[in-house]
């Protein structure tokens, strides 16, 4: 066995050590309560929030498409990269302040399905939820292919072989562990991450002097100083799938509801854009970096070709370990959020058994194996198709957006105008990307947004002639379920 296996396998038994540990404890519990399979004991500190919304939304794409980008596009490709990945999330803080609207209407909430049935109706309820499954079992299904080409690269495997033995370590460890596991083996991964991201920029500049990185850049200084070079138009299309993506994103919501206190979880997604740049903006140089060494290179190779020709053995493994740790914090946190929402929104709604909380232990685990063994067949199916589906799942977001802002802070938002502008909005992209050339890619997600809000707003104001004010009423309610409780 190489020293790179036992380097992978290492790592492996340490996540499958700690999954297995939690295991015995959660069992010892009796499976703690129902809900804390999945939002923990609700008193998590800003900085582990912070540590896991990095972890969970840097993703695969940080590491290798944050390069990509730099390649491609110069410096415009990490600047444009991080604003469009970061400034969405940070729509949780400013000026909307997401995070802390979702804890008020909802102070003990777990999924962002909840929150949308509450806030509307039960038609608006199945609508969102059947829109969340299809496209978080898509994102599963990227993130474990993803952990298969990293293993690949490792292993030197066929991606098959990669795909079944990272996607069967990622469900065993993250079914076993539960929410609390996650939580902290989230520090240890973005630990990991950063050192890799420091150490590879480091090497990759060291190839240069001073002098010779700028006289190679200014000597093709419209590509790589211009920062608008990777085009107004694919920016904004870029800005705004990540919108649409990071607004209906359950997990999110999962993380929000889990934190101590408003002020912790402010704090997190505060600081998020802050602590996760350096990752897209130092792997993004990486790709520019890759472009002057080795320009004839495919430029979704940039971060690997890069690694594999300049960096030493040990280096190059640190890298792709840093690249799986984020893919795995993606994929557990996806799976066990996706999981919650089996168990509450569907489950615990049409079942008539009580859900006690060692059942819900047992389903939570059943259903996250189920989940991740989707992921793996699904990485086995689509291959090379998966950049398809990222398109897709990025589409199917766009109606949320408004669907979800509007709710939380238009007190006269209208159930009906709600499910229709999700609907409509979603079959009219479908229409117009299918039907269309896939150039206009963009102008199908604006058709999708400007529709879906032109039914919210018009819907509302014909269906609600009087001032309805359904935001109230779910304050009330939780008024008074907190005096019952007391």
């Amino acid at each position: 066995m190489s020293s790179t296996a036992i380097v992978v396998a290492l790592y492996f038994l340490a996540l499958l050590g700690w999954g297995l540990y939690n295991f015995i404890q959660n069992n010892r519990k009796g499976g703690g309560t129902v809900e804390s399979q999945f939002v923990g004991s609700r008193s998590y500190s800003a900085s582990h929030l912070l540590a896991t919304l990095v972890a969970v939304w840097a993703s695969n794409y940080t590491l290798l498409a944050a390069a990509q980008s730099g390649f491609a596009n110069g410096i415009s490709g990490p600047i444009w990269y991080a604003i469009g990945v970061g400034l969405p999330l940070f729509l949780f803080v400013w000026p909307l302040n997401i995070a802390t609207r979702i804890r008020e209407l909802m102070p003990n909430g777990v999924t962002m399905i909840e929150l949308i049935g509450k806030r509307y109706d039960e038609k608006s309820r199945l609508a969102a939820l059947a829109i969340i499954i299809v496209s978080n079992i898509l994102f599963i299904v990227s993130v474990v292919l993803a952990i298969g080409i990293v293993l690949k690269a490792l292993l030197g495997t066929s991606l098959t072989t990669a795909i079944i033995i990272g996607g069967v370590v990622m469900v065993l460890y993250t079914a076993l562990g539960g929410f609390e596991a996650l939580m902290y083996s989230h520090v240890f991964q973005l630990a990991l991450a950063g050192g890799a991201v420091v150490v590879s920029l480091i090497l990759a500049l060291s190839n240069f002097s001073l002098s010779e990185i700028i006289a190679r850049v200014s000597a093709d200084s419209d590509r790589m100083l211009n920062v608008l070079a990777w085009g107004p138009n694919s920016m904004l299309d870029f800005f705004l799938a990540l919108t649409g993506f990071t607004i209906a994103a359950p997990v999110l919501y999962q993380i929000a509801f889990s934190g101590k206190s408003d002020k912790d979880v402010t704090r997190a997604f505060k600081w998020f854009g802050l602590t996760w740049a350096p990752f897209a903006v130092g792997t993004g140089i990486m790709g520019m970096i890759c472009y002057l060494l080795y320009p004839s290179t495919a430029a979704q190779d940039a971060a690997p070709t890069l690694v594999m020709n300049l960096f030493p053995e040990w280096a190059a493994v640190l890298f792709f370990l840093g690249g799986m740790a984020l893919v795995f914090s993606s994929a557990d946190a996806t799976v066990n959020n996706v999981a919650s929402i089996l168990i509450f929104d569907i489950y615990k709604q049409y079942s008539k058994s009580e859900l006690t909380p060692k059942k819900a232990f047992r389903l939570s685990i059943v259903s996250q194996i189920v989940l991740g063994t989707l992921g793996i067949l699904g990485a086995l199916s689509f291959g090379d198709g998966i950049l398809q589906l990222l398109v897709v799942n990025s589409m199917v977001n766009i109606p949320l957006i408004f669907t979800i802002i509007f709710g939380l802070f238009w007190k006269r938002t209208h159930p009906t105008a709600a499910f229709w502008a999700m609907i409509v909005g979603l079959a009219a992209e479908f229409v117009l990307y299918y039907g269309f050339d896939k150039a206009y890619v963009m102008y199908t997600n604006f058709a999708g947004l400007i529709l879906s809000v032109a039914i919210l707003v018009i819907g509302t104001l014909v269906a609600t002639r009087q001032s309805t004010d359904y935001i109230s009423s779910m304050i009330k309610q939780n008024v008074v379920r907190g005096e019952d409780v007391a």
